[in-house]
């Protein structure tokens, strides 16, 4: 009796992690790789094998067997961004760049993105990637920001017949800048961004929600354009950044970054009452080796998004 009991413990407590670790090799169908974009997953899993073996446990078995896979989840969501966690420190970046991304709230009214402005005014970063820009957001924006930072790529080329939702602005120039197209969508921005002391592959990217099998395959490609740009990349270091609707608990985000520093930040979703340690790190920045990140941080301001603001220092002295 006593073996059969270890025997059920065991299956509810670890086998739920097991399976969910498993399911994370998978790189499809759609679906399979969305549910074990996320360690909640294990819940899901413990109920299935909980109603199997209901015949076997208690209700208050239930409840312990259930908390401890809460438990293992929360440790689980959390492991690799506590993990790379750091507190700002100027003192550890020499060459220190420091750079805004924000996925911000698609229809943003001017109560909300006026306070953005001003912050991003007097932060003064060297580099700002928005994502989820509408076309008058984008005015609006470009018109306050453009006296402040005189270079910036608007997300379209209406030469090229191609629009997205990405605006980028910076004291320093963007040149070569390439659209990789989808229909008339880009959703993959790549430039050379020239800092006074090197010259960096800028790749930016912003591909849709894989919510179905179209979209997920739309991502898919964005996301096989950059490992191409990446290859073909002729500076001495790279940068990506931007959503890209990919969580780190999926293993194809392994296969993109070889090469690069991370620090991984819970960044969606930004509701009052989920806490980030339930969040998902989709929001990314990379840079090439030898560079390397000081310092990477969710910030608390601009609550009228579903996406955190990220706030990154890199180093690139070698």
């Amino acid at each position: 009796m006593i073996e059969t009991r270890l025997v059920i413990t065991s299956i509810l407590i670890l086998l739920p992690s097991l399976i969910w670790y498993l399911m994370r090799q998978a790189h499809s169908p759609w679906w399979l790789e969305n549910a074990a974009s996320t360690p909640f997953t294990i819940l899901l899993i413990y109920l299935v094998l909980m109603l199997a073996l209901i015949y076997f446990i208690s209700f208050q078995q239930c409840f312990i067997y259930l908390l401890a896979n809460f438990i293992l989840a929360l440790c689980l969501n959390n492991l690799v961004t506590l993990s790379h966690s750091v507190i700002f420190n100027n003192n550890t970046c020499v060459d220190r760049i420091t750079i805004f991304q924000f996925n911000i709230k698609y229809h943003a009214a001017d109560d909300e993105l006026m306070p953005l402005i001003e912050h991003l005014i007097a932060e003064k970063y060297h580099l700002i990637a928005l994502q989820g820009v509408s076309q008058q957001s984008k005015l609006q924006l470009i018109e306050h920001l453009s006296p402040h930072y005189p270079y910036f790529i608007r997300g379209e080329s209406h030469r090229q017949q191609v629009f997205s939702d990405q605006l980028l602005f910076s004291r320093y120039a963007f040149t070569n800048i390439n659209y990789y197209k989808n229909g008339h969508r880009s959703f993959l921005i790549s430039s050379r961004w020239q800092l006074p002391f090197t010259t960096l592959s800028l790749h930016s990217l912003h591909p849709p929600s894989p919510r179905n099998d179209a979209l997920w395959q739309i991502r898919n490609k964005t996301l096989y354009q950059l490992k191409d740009a990446l290859k073909k990349s002729t500076g001495k270091h790279s940068l990506v950044i931007g959503d890209l609707n990919l969580s780190t608990h999926s293993n194809r985000i392994n296969t993109l970054r070889q090469g690069m520093n991370t620090k991984f930040v819970n960044s969606w979703p930004n509701k009052r009452y989920i806490s980030p340690f339930f969040a998902l790190a989709l929001d990314h920045l990379w840079v090439s080796k030898p560079a390397r990140i000081c310092a990477r941080q969710r910030m608390n301001k601009f609550n009228w998004s579903d996406h955190y603001a990220i706030k990154t220092q890199l180093d690139f002295n070698e």
